[in-house]
């Protein structure tokens, strides 16, 4: 039986700020129980006796199979390089590859159009929790929910497939610290997302108070966090009581309520803590916006949310739900 090969070019809502060490590289993903892999562009050659200036007008090069890809006259635009000599850049779009028997094909490929979409969604909050980035002012692009469009090789030319019911530039925000996804997070995003894992509810939270801070809303992105910590919290105290045999644990959370009640029980059960005043840092800045009617700016935004990841890496490192919670 004739096996084909169905490429898909992936343009994703939001351009990928990627590590050197993610470009061009392959990683395995699964769409509607179809297997394919996702390939990165690539960095072009660069000399290093040529003037530096001049290798961040050199673009990314595509993926193998689709580097000579035109759109007219113009190869495909996959992403540009931004940060000399690092290789940071900007990717726009990626390659998938499937293979299919021929006899079923044209059903195989109505499918992943159909699962496209889900497995987008879940792949991005994955690299915005692994990495956080873009998630610090509010994006210029296009912004919108990405797409995909999927061609048959044909010998030596490729045949578009159109979906069924076919119904700008990024602004990055550049920092000394390393926001860009590397290969291991770029491997771990389209696992995840092809196993159909949903993020744990204290990391959709966490999503909840990037996109707030992204869009400027100080107040709603450390009320969001808060909450993401106290459900953090609970879960780790929930865990020790469980350790220590405690039979009256819901009697102790009644009486240790809210986010700064949960600090003063996980301390009363013995469970480390970093040495700060995470009343100061945390729970006094989230009572002012909620009691108080105050209005933060972005620097208490950021401190809010730096030490809830903290705690988040400390307490719950696991990013997905188990398979037994989906």
């Amino acid at each position: 039986m004739q096996e084909l090969i169905v490429y898909g070019i992936i343009e994703f809502s939001t351009s990928l700020l990627c590590s050197a060490d993610a470009l061009g590289e392959t990683v395995d993903i699964t769409i509607r129980g179809h297997s394919g892999t996702l390939t990165l562009p690539s960095l072009a050659d660069w000399d290093l006796n040529e003037d530096s200036s001049n290798h961040l007008n050199k673009l990314l090069l595509g993926p193998n199979p689709a580097r000579t890809w035109k759109r007219g006259d113009e190869l495909i635009y996959w992403g540009k390089p931004i940060s000399y000599p690092s290789g940071e850049s900007s990717v726009e779009r990626a390659l998938f590859e499937f293979r299919f028997c021929s006899e079923d094909y044209e059903t195989n490929v109505q499918e992943i159009y159909q699962g496209f979409g889900e497995w987008l969604e879940l792949f991005e909050k994955y690299v915005t929790l692994l990495t956080t980035q873009n998630t610090r002012c509010r994006m210029i692009s296009h912004d919108g929910p990405g797409r995909i469009e999927l061609y048959l090789k044909e010998e030596d030319k490729l045949k578009y497939i159109s979906k069924n019911n076919i119904g700008p530039n990024a602004t990055i925000y550049f920092s000394t610290e390393d926001y860009s996804l590397h290969f291991e997070q770029f491997k771990e995003a389209a696992q995840l997302s092809s196993l159909g894992f949903s993020p744990k509810f204290e990391y959709v939270l966490l999503l909840e108070a990037y996109s707030a801070r992204r869009n400027a809303d100080y107040r709603k992105s450390i009320i969001e966090a808060a909450n993401a910590l106290e459900i953090c919290l609970t879960e780790r105290i929930m865990v020790e009581f469980n350790r220590q045999g405690i039979t009256f644990g819901e009697k102790l959370l009644q009486k240790f309520r809210m986010l700064g009640g949960r600090f003063e029980l996980i301390k009363l059960l013995g469970v480390p803590l970093p040495n700060k005043d995470y009343d100061a840092l945390i729970n006094k800045p989230r009572n002012d916006v909620v009691h108080r009617g105050s209005f933060p700016d972005q620097v208490l935004s950021n401190q809010v949310i730096s030490e809830v990841e903290e705690l988040f890496r400390l307490f719950s490192p696991q990013i997905h739900q188990d398979n037994d919670e989906v």
